[in-house]
């Protein structure tokens, strides 16, 4: 029945009144006005160092770069030193080769036979090295 029945309702009624709850008073308060820290401007002496620190920083950045370059400039040329090593040792190696093909005891009596040239043993001399 509680369905069939739809007229308003005073809810003072029916809903018991509350006390209103009492809270201390507290004074009013306003917030704090907190000024943002103002940045302090660097000083001169400040501004001294800060300057000598980067150009120090910056020149060891500079050699840095000339030494890596230098480091480098010294390696090729030491390859191209060994490289050059290399060759002639090539060349000392064949012209001795040369040498001892040129040196031989069959060569050399030919070319006296063909000039005329006899073997005397008594002038021959043997030199060891």
């Amino acid at each position: 029945m509680a369905l069939e029945n739809n007229l308003a309702r005073d809810l003072h009624s029916v809903m018991p009144e509350q006390a209103p709850q009492v809270y201390p008073q507290r004074p009013q308060q306003r917030p704090a006005y907190t000024s943002e820290p103002k940045k302090q401007k660097l000083s001169k002496v400040e501004k001294l160092l800060i300057t000598v620190a980067s150009i120090i920083i910056f020149s060891l950045g500079v050699a840095c770069v000339s030494l890596e370059i230098m480091v480098a400039t010294s390696n090729r040329e030491v390859q191209d030193t060994n490289r050059e090593i290399e060759e002639i040792a090539i060349v000392n190696t064949n012209l001795e080769q040369e040498v001892q093909e040129l040196s031989r005891y069959d060569r050399v009596y030919e070319i006296a036979r063909a000039h005329g040239l006899e073997m005397n043993e008594e002038n021959v001399r043997n030199v060891s090295k």
